[in-house]
């Protein structure tokens, strides 16, 4: 059997390698995997490890194929059961390896809150063990079966899949996860203009009749690595830099089930998501910081602190999608 203890070892600063800071997630990840290649190699079937899975930010989810086969024998039901429970290991073994992989904020990923964390690490187990099954496939090459399982677990609830679990609840995300770049002064900082809050900024779409339901943030042609996490950020002239929007601004319930953030390939696509509602604030984004954070200009941080007051606090109920291709 393959060791797979070094897929639980994370780079040295200075280019070495060393273990986890917690031994414990270390041998649990190891057992989780070795206890699914057993499944396989106790049933008598054997896994094989398709293409990588995938992570689709804009239907929140993510994915992975497995395939696998069984030993011919006298009963073809029992084989093709073999082959189906195989490609399931391997189906999951390509959704950890996959869901690891993902982005929390600029600097983290899933796989350094798993190997910190042991609860962490044992709830995405779970949400592994418990991810849909989206797509089931026998066929039989003479007389020996061969599954294709897809498996799917949702990045939030809201996430087109419907297994109950999701990543973000697996990883317990709170108000205290913002990354510690963000600055530290916020958007209530931000002083409202004085009479007519309506006051256009050519830039900024929306209906100034209606109060704004959501934000869309124009990525336009610039390139952000999608995050579970996003910092929204302005700079002011005087002020300096402010962060408009962050897991901070965002109630606790929220953060929890659905996330801070979805995603769209386009300004055209994000209106359509009813999570918005039907007057949401277009604003486009002027850069992306080397820490990939979003900047947008202060004058459109203005207007969405204008928008947002009043009861109207879209932010807080995560109302938010970040339009990119």
């Amino acid at each position: 059997m393959r060791r797979i203890e070094r897929n639980y070892f994370i780079p040295d600063p200075v280019g070495g390698s060393r273990e986890g800071p917690t031994a414990r997630a270390i041998v649990v990840g190891a057992v989780f995997l070795a206890a699914l290649l057993l499944v396989v190699s106790a049933s008598g079937a054997a896994g094989q490890e398709t293409a990588a899975g995938k992570v689709d930010w804009v239907e929140g989810y993510v994915s992975a194929t497995g395939e696998g086969t069984a030993a011919p024998s006298h009963d073809k039901v029992k084989d093709r059961m073999k082959a189906i429970r195989a490609a399931t290991v391997m189906g999951q073994r390509g959704l950890l390896e996959t869901i690891k992989g993902v982005k929390i904020d600029s600097s983290t990923r899933v796989e350094k809150k798993m190997l910190q964390e042991d609860a962490i690490h044992s709830r995405i187990e779970g949400t592994i063990r418990g991810a849909e099954i989206v797509r089931q496939d026998v066929r039989w090459e003479g007389d020996r079966p061969v599954a294709t399982v897809e498996l799917r677990v949702c990045l939030g609830e809201s996430g087109a899949c419907k297994s109950g679990k999701s990543l973000v609840g697996a990883l317990d995300l709170d108000q205290k996860g913002e990354q510690n770049d963000a600055p530290k002064q916020r958007l209530d900082d931000i002083e409202p203009r004085q009479g007519n809050i309506a006051q256009k900024v050519p830039e900024v779409v929306y209906d100034s009749s209606r109060p704004v339901t959501g934000i869309i943030l124009n990525l336009q042609s610039l390139h952000f690595e999608r995050v579970i996490l996003p910092v929204v950020i302005t700079v002011g002239e005087e002020s300096g830099p402010i962060t408009v929007y962050s897991v901070k601004n965002v109630e606790p319930l929220v953060i929890r089930t659905y996330g801070v953030v979805r995603y769209a390939d386009s300004v055209d696509q994000a209106r359509k998501n009813p999570h918005l509602g039907d007057n949401p604030i277009i604003v486009p984004v002027s850069g992306i910081t080397k820490d990939n954070m979003i900047q947008i200009g202060f004058d459109a941080a203005r207007v969405v602190r204008e928008t947002t007051l009043y009861g109207n606090d879209y932010l807080k109920n995560a109302k938010v999608i970040i339009a990119a291709k």
